[in-house]
């Protein structure tokens, strides 16, 4: 009788023991593997490319903006029309804006083009900026300090951009300080751009 009477007493705890096992209990088991899960990482923002293409002369030009809204590359690529398979190329780090036009002209006469991509802010002011290149016989950059310092009370961006006879022009809807709208809807500022040799730079600089 001793010997039946100590397995019975240990019954009730064994099965209180296993009522109280956390593998026992759903719950539980659900919130440890719960916090237990590798947490995900936010997603990012799509990578998005633009590319714009244009021959001019015996030129085949390509320029490609990379990236999002937190960063963004400019790619570009000269090479030519006889020869596919060999370009030269070049890379800005880092630029602002997205890219919506292309120009190619030769401003100052020497002969040989110029390249100027107009890239162009996101949101409600879409501020307009050029990325410029002399694309021969090497790609260098041309010096925009002037359009990208531009200063003028009437001015809060809308920029149009376009190429006439030997200049850059930049036009924008003109407003009135301190009023939300613009002056009237053919009321445009309008600035000339010249582009001149300053030793080995060149420089787009407004018409005097």
């Amino acid at each position: 009788m001793d010997r039946i009477f100590f397995r019975l007493s240990l019954l009730p705890v064994m099965i209180f023991a296993a009522c109280n096992s956390p593998m026992q209990n759903k719950e539980e088991r659900a919130a440890k593997d719960s916090a237990n899960a590798p947490v995900q990482a936010p997603a990012t923002e799509d990578v998005k490319s633009v590319t714009l293409d244009t021959t001019y002369g015996d030129y085949r030009i390509s320029a490609i903006a990379r990236g999002n809204n937190s960063m963004r590359d400019l790619i570009l690529a000269v090479g030519s029309k006889k020869d596919s398979t060999q370009a030269d190329s070049t890379i800005e780090k880092d630029v602002k804006g997205a890219l919506k036009n292309m120009m190619i002209a030769d401003l100052d006469g020497n002969g040989k083009p110029e390249l100027y991509l107009q890239m162009l802010s996101e949101g409600t002011g879409q501020f307009g900026k050029i990325y410029a290149f002399d694309i021969g016989p090497k790609i260098t950059r041309i010096n925009t300090y002037s359009l990208d310092t531009m200063q003028q009370k009437a001015y809060r961006g809308q920029d149009t951009f376009f190429i006439k006879g030997k200049t850059l022009v930049r036009t924008f809807p003109a407003f009135r300080e301190n009023d939300p709208d613009a002056l009237t809807a053919n009321t445009r500022g309008i600035i000339v751009y010249h582009l001149q040799k300053a030793g080995d730079t060149l420089k787009l600089l407004p018409a005097k």
